[in-house]
C-alpha cells in the first residue's frame, strides 16, 4: 500500500512548538526524510541524530513514566520492553527497532505525521506499523497533542512482541481495508478505547493496556487516579463513544480480558456489510 502524501503537517497554534521556530524547522526536516522514504521505496529507516535536548526530553519523560509502568502497566508490556531492550538513556532509532521488532513478525515504517485512519489501520493489516521520528517539544515534555516518538515507542511498539496483540492488530487492519465509512468509524472506535486507550484485567487487577496510556504521563496517571470515568467494555457503549486525539481522555473502558477483546472484535466484522 502507498502512503498518501500530501503536505507537510503544520504546527497548530496551540502546540507547544508551534512559535519556536528552530522546532519547527527540526519538526518539517524529520518529516521530509519520512516522506521521502515512502515516495522513493526506500528499504532502510533513516537515521535521525537526536540532539542532547531531544534525549534530555525522552530521558525525562521515560523516568517519570517508569512508576507507572511499574505498578500499572499490563505483563505483555514488561515483557515488550525487554525483550526489544528499550532503555532510558537515548532515543532509540526506529532502524534499530526494528530489526529487533522484525524477529516478531512485525515491522516499523517512518511517517512525517497523522495519516488517515484508513491508511493507518490498512497499514497495521500487512503488520507494519506507522511511527513518526521527531519528539514533542521540551517546554512541555509530559504531554503530547499528537503522536510523536515516545508516544509510539513507550506505547506501541514494545506491544507487538505480543502474538495475540500483533494478530488483533493485523485482523482490525485487513477489515479495514474494505470497510465503509460507517464501518471504519466503527473500527476506530474499537481500536482507540483498546489498543490506544484501553485499560484491561490481569489476575483481578485493572492495568493498563492501551499505547496512550503506557507512553503519556497525564493520560496514565488520570486512568488511574479515581477522577475520571472508567466504564466496562461493551462493544456497544464503545462504538457510539466519540474520542478527540488532542486532548486529555476524559473516560476509559475496562476490558475484561484479551481473550474477550479478541471475540468480540471478529463478532463486530463478520456483522459488517449486514446492514
Amino acid at each position: 500500500m502507498n502512503i498518501t502524501i500530501e503536505a507537510l503537517p503544520i504546527l497548530d497554534l496551540e502546540h507547544p512548538g508551534s512559535h519556536d521556530p528552530e522546532y519547527r524547522k527540526r519538526r518539517e526536516w524529520i518529516a521530509e526524510i519520512a516522506i521521502r522514504f515512502h515516495t522513493e521505496q526506500q528499504q532502510d529507516i533513516p537515521i535521525v541524530r537526536y540532539t542532547p535536548e531531544e534525549d534530555k526530553t525522552w530521558n525525562h519523560v521515560f523516568h517519570k513514566l517508569a512508576p507507572l509502568h511499574e505498578q500499572w502497566a499490563c505483563s505483555w508490556y514488561h515483557e515488550g520492553r525487554k525483550k526489544l531492550f528499550i532503555d532510558g538513556k537515548k532515543i532509540p532509532q526506529l532502524h534499530d527497532l526494528n530489526e529487533r521488532l522484525s524477529v516478531f513478525g512485525f515491522r516499523l515504517e517512518p511517517i512525517h505525521g497523522l495519516v488517515s485512519p484508513r491508511e493507518f489501520l490498512m497499514k497495521l493489516g500487512e503488520g507494519i506499523m506507522l511511527s513518526t521520528q521527531y519528539i514533542r517539544h521540551h517546554s512541555k515534555p509530559e504531554f503530547t497533542p499528537e503522536p510523536d516518538i515516545i508516544h509510539e515507542v513507550l506505547g506501541h511498539v514494545p506491544m507487538f512482541t505480543h502474538a495475540p496483540l500483533r494478530e488483533l492488530s493485523i485482523l482490525i487492519g485487513r477489515a479495514a481495508r474494505d470497510a465503509t465509512e460507517e464501518d471504519l468509524t466503527k473500527l476506530n472506535r474499537l481500536y482507540w478505547y483498546s489498543i490506544e486507550y484501553g485499560l484491561i484485567r490481569e489476575k483481578g487487577e485493572v492495568k493498563a493496556f492501551g499505547a496512550g496510556l503506557l507512553g503519556g504521563i497525564h493520560d496514565f496517571t488520570s486512568a488511574f487516579s479515581g477522577n475520571v470515568i472508567i466504564k466496562p467494555f461493551v462493544m456497544k457503549d464503545v462504538l457510539e463513544t466519540d474520542y478527540n486525539y488532542s486532548f486529555e481522555q476524559p473516560h476509559f473502558f475496562v476490558i475484561p480480558s484479551f481473550e474477550y477483546l479478541a471475540e468480540e472484535t471478529k463478532k463486530l466484522i463478520a456483522g459488517f456489510g449486514r446492514n
